[in-house]
This record gives C-alpha cells, structure tokens and sequence, in this order.
C-alpha cells in the first residue's frame, strides 16, 4: 500500500483474523460478513479477545472515500476495497484522509520459507513443533493434512477416514498431534469429511488408486487437491 511518502505492507486478503499490528485487504470477495470478526482472535490464537485500537479505509477507484474508528460491514463494491488496521497497523492507517490516493497491490509472498510455489486452502495447526491453542478437540470426522519438516526438506501429507464402521476419525487436535508424530513441524487442516482422499500410484502401476475409504463410498468430486509428481 502507498500514498504519497506513506508506504505500508499488507499481512492479508479477505483473512479471517489480521495478524497483531497488521493490516488487511478485504475485497468484495469477503462478502457481506462484518469486518470487526477480523479484529477478534488473531491468525495464531483464533480464541484470543477482539482488539478496540482499530481503523478502517474505504478505497474507491484509489481514493480514500471514507475511514472509520472501527471495521464497517456490508457488501464491498467491485471498484472499492477496505483496509482493516490494528495496533501498529491501524497507526499506519490513520496517517490517511478521504481525499487522498492510494495504490494498493497485493501478491502472495512466503514467510522465512523457501519461494512460494503454490498456495491451498486451510488452517494452521502445527507450528514449530508445537499443536496451535483452541483446536477443537471433540468432534470427530474424516481429515486431510499437510505438512512440513523444520528444515523444510520432507512434506507430509495425510487422510484419516471417518464416518465408517472402520474409522470414526479424529478432532483437529488428534490429527495435529498425529502429524506431529510422523516428523512434522508445522501443519494445515485441509478439507476433510466426505472429501478426504488419498490416491497413490505404486512403483511399477500404470496409474494411481485410491488408498483409503471415503465416507461417501467413492471419492467425491472436488475441484482442487495437492498433487506430487517425480520426474
């Protein structure tokens, strides 16, 4: 984000939570859902308390149209986005006025991690080694995993069937904890229930076939997966 001698980097898009001291993109995209839930938790800690130091812009066709002690709800225009600041963030974000020009970009970038090549859809359970606070420990369902070692040199990836007379699956905090135990460092939950599968071709098959039992009986058709190829 720029305007004039102000330059500030943004730390989401349409996220659930802004990290502390960030600020967030929100797009008509985000819908029709208020904004303050963004300032409530953090991307770290989903149950920790809602923030009041807080600002928010409404950028029209790169002009500031209006800003806000606290985040608005409401659906977005197409030729408008929102910045949702907080602590640090909202700091940087009160040094602007209706009136004023902003350019805002945004673009995925990686974290003390190697260059960004692809991106999915999910949430943090594992960091460092350690299970993230407030995952849900009681219901039980078919899940999907991802992880990584701390050198960043293994990926893990694992499905737990459920919702079967073979499984009946596991909370979020059992499937951190088992991930863990295969060597990773940091995770996602994936999308689980009736989409968790796990297709693999062995050595020497032409093709790959499906290793364990969806909970609808037969895979069911999703539009994204995570795929790994040897060369």
């Amino acid at each position: 984000m720029r305007s004039g001698g102000t330059t500030a980097d943004l730390t989401g898009l349409n996220q659930y939570a802004v990290p502390v001291g960030g600020i967030g993109l929100y797009t008509t995209a985000w819908g029709e859902v208020s904004r303050a839930r963004a300032v409530c938790g953090t991307d770290t800690d989903r149950s920790a308390p809602c923030t009041t130091d807080t600002e928010e812009v409404v950028v029209r066709n790169g002009v500031v149209s209006a800003e806000h002690d606290e985040p608005g709800a409401g659906p977005i225009p197409g030729d408008t986005v929102v910045l949702v600041g907080r602590e640090e963030g909202a700091a940087e974000l009160e040094k602007l006025n209706p009136g004023d020009r902003v350019v805002v970009e945004s673009r995925l970038v990686a974290a003390d991690a190697p260059p960004l090549e692809f991106a999915v859809g999910g949430f943090p359970i594992l960091r460092a080694g350690k299970p993230l606070p407030g995952l849900e420990t009681g219901a039980l369902a078919p899940r999907t995993a991802a992880g990584a070692s701390s050198d960043g040199r293994t990926a893990y990836l694992l499905t737990v069937d459920g919702r079967s007379a073979a499984s009946t699956g596991l909370s979020v905090r059992e499937l951190a904890d088992l991930i863990r135990s295969f060597g990773a460092a940091d995770a996602v939950n994936l999308d689980g229930g009736g989409s968790s599968t796990m297709a693999v071709r062995d050595p020497g098959q032409p093709r790959a076939v499906v290793k364990n039992v969806p909970s609808d009986g037969a895979p069911r058709a999703v539009a994204n997966g995570i795929g790994i190829f040897s060369r």
